[in-house]
Formats: structure tokens, sequence, C-alpha cells
């Protein structure tokens, strides 16, 4: 918060990451400043710039506590408000430029959840995982609460525990912990709404949430990183008992389109690969031109009158179809990309990392 208050971008680094993959993103952005903790200074040894340690005052007790004014800063929608960093295919993360009104279409005058000064939302996504953008932001900017999930492992117990201790009534988890968790029989007191994604949620998990706390609001989102979190949602309305797990509809701040190789649109209920657009779209990956113009391609359909039309769209990759409701089904990969844990994964990183190994 105070990165941005102050007027710059923050880039999430990982202190578990491998020290090579951190040294070249630090490099990558040309981190002036990095903001830590005593507890993982050993993985900044290398870096030559100022570290600020959060948990040692005396080093910061002489900045300024006065509240900036926002207006002499000369902000705009369109600053870069973040930096995430995904997994690429040339074996080196590529940063993802997010601007401002990216996260604002995200939490502000959305419909797909209640977020408001009642939310209390549980923050244990990895910040370098962009579903940390909504636990942050969608309760501190609409006057809620953000609770710190306080241990270094996600645990079921652990979490449910604090979600009962601090009340929690909002909560995302990803595609494969959701699983875990709805298996487990959770079922937290106060907990009134659960997002989950990141990867295809599994039916029998959605049929069990619903069936332990049927008052629940569950909601599939979906969305790559180029486009802020979530680009379409799907509310599960009663007991579900469709054969499909559809992610949805746009965001009313979004546009989509399904489109063939040769990107043509698809006839309605056709498979075809998906592209998004609006609000929410990055303004492309850091010091990558060439991939950028090949993945935010120009929009044939842009129009300058348009509220919320943009004149690119981010081609996912991912294939979807329409279903005869004007919901999307998610299909599968026009490519080799993988998930874990809700992390994409290019294979070709890996493969670039394996063929760096002797005798490989």
């Amino acid at each position: 918060m105070g990165i941005l208050k102050a007027g710059g971008a923050y880039v999430p680094l990982d202190p578990s990451y491998p020290q090579e993959r951190l040294s070249y993103m630090i490099e990558d952005a040309q981190l002036e400043v990095v903001l830590n903790h005593e507890a993982t200074s050993d993985v900044l040894k290398a870096y030559t710039g100022e570290v600020v340690a959060l948990n040692m005052p005396a080093l910061y007790s002489s900045y300024s506590s006065s509240a900036l004014c926002t207006a002499a800063l000369g902000l705009a929608s369109s600053n870069l408000a973040y930096v995430i960093y995904t997994s690429g295919s040339t074996g080196k993360p590529k940063g993802v430029l997010t601007p401002h009104i990216g996260v604002a279409r995200l939490v502000i005058n959305q419909g797909f959840m209640e977020l408001n000064e009642r939310t209390v939302m549980m923050q244990c996504a990895n910040t370098a995982f962009d579903a940390a953008t909504l636990e942050l932001w969608g309760p501190l900017l609409n006057g809620g609460q953000c609770v710190l999930y306080p241990y270094v492992r996600l645990s079921i117990d652990l979490l449910n525990a604090e979600l009962d201790k601090h009340s929690v009534n909002s909560l995302w988890l990803t595609a494969g912990f959701f699983r875990e968790w709805a298996m487990y029989g959770s079922k937290p007191r106060a907990l009134k709404q659960l997002l989950a994604g990141g990867d295809v949620l599994d039916l029998a998990a959605v049929r069990e949430v619903q069936r332990n706390m049927p008052e629940l609001l569950l909601i599939n989102g979906y969305g790559p990183t180029e486009n802020t979190t979530f680009s379409t949602t799907y509310k599960f309305a009663g007991q579900y008992t469709s054969e499909f797990v559809p992610i949805g509809k746009a965001l009313s701040s979004d546009e989509l389109y399904i489109m063939s190789p040769m990107q043509q649109l698809c006839p309605f209920g056709t498979v075809g690969e998906l592209y998004v657009g609006g609000d929410g779209l990055a303004r492309g990956y850091l010091n990558r031109p060439e991939l950028t113009a090949e993945r935010f391609i120009e929009n044939p359909f842009y129009d300058a009158k348009g509220a919320h039309s943009s004149p690119r769209l981010y081609k996912t990759g991912d294939l979807v179809r329409y279903l005869p409701d004007g919901n999307l089904e998610f299909i599968g990969r026009a490519d080799d990309q993988v998930k874990i844990r809700g992390f994409r994964i290019e294979l070709g990183e890996v493969e670039s990392q394996l063929a760096q190994q002797t005798g490989v």
C-alpha cells in the first residue's frame, strides 16, 4: 500500500524461489528498493540496491509519515501498479505489467461477489500469485478487512482455525486446495462466499461444498495474469447438477472473443481460442517487446467509442466454447502449458533448465 501511495509499482518476490530466478527478476525489473524481513535477507546477498527490513523500524524511523498528496503525484489509472512474473517458455520468467485500472475494475463496482465494509477476507495465496490482488485490494479498497494467514504452509486445519478465529466471510482457494478442503468436510462458521480457480474445478468438490454449506455462495473464477486475475466468473446456484463446470461470463468491464487459428470468430458452441481484453488488460511483458506483440494482438473489433473496448486483446492459449446458456466451458490448452497449484508452468522453461544439466 505504501509503494502505491508513493506513486511506485511493486514486484512480489517469493524468497523460496531459486536464487538464480530471484536474481533474474530483480535485475530484469531493475529494482531500486527491496522491502523484506530480516529472516529473508540471505536471498538478497548479491543485491546492491537499498534494502528496507520492515521488522527493524529503526532503519526507516526517519522516513516522513505525512500523507502524500495523490493529485501532486500525477498518477492516472493507466499508471503501473505491479509486475508479477509468470513462467516463460524461453527458460526465463516474464514480468506482466498490470496498471491501476486493472485492479480497480476487479474489485470496485463489480458484480461477481460482495465487497464492502462488512467484508472480512483471508489473504492466504502466495503474494507472487495474482490471486493475492483480489485478497488484498478487494477488502481494502471497499472499507473491509484483510486477514493475513500467519503460517508458512497452507494447512486445512490451520486455515479453518484462522477462518473461525477472525470470522472470515470471504475466501479464495486454488482449485487443487479447494478439492482437498472440500473433501475434508470443512465448514467455517462465518464463511459466506468462496471463490476457487487457477485450474479446472473438481465437480465432486463443488457438490460436496454445496452439501456441507448450502447457504455458501460458491464462485468459479477464471482468468490469466495478463488480464488481472479474473476475466470470467460463474456463480453456482442451488444444488449444482450439471456435468459441466463453466467458467462463466465476462466481467462487465471486459470483452472476450472465441476465435479460430485464423483469428475469425467461431460459431456459437464450437471450440476456439479465447481472447480477452478490456479494462483488466495488462500493458504487456516487461522488456519483452517481441513476446508482447505476439501475445497482445491488435483487437480487430476495437471500438474507440466503447466504454471498455481495448485496442489490444490477449491471446490466452485456452480453448473454450459457449454452452447453450451463454456461459463458457474450458476445454483445454492450445499448447503444452500446465498448471501446478494454480501456477502456470511453461514446459519450455523446464526443458531449458534440463538442457543445461550435464548428462541430460
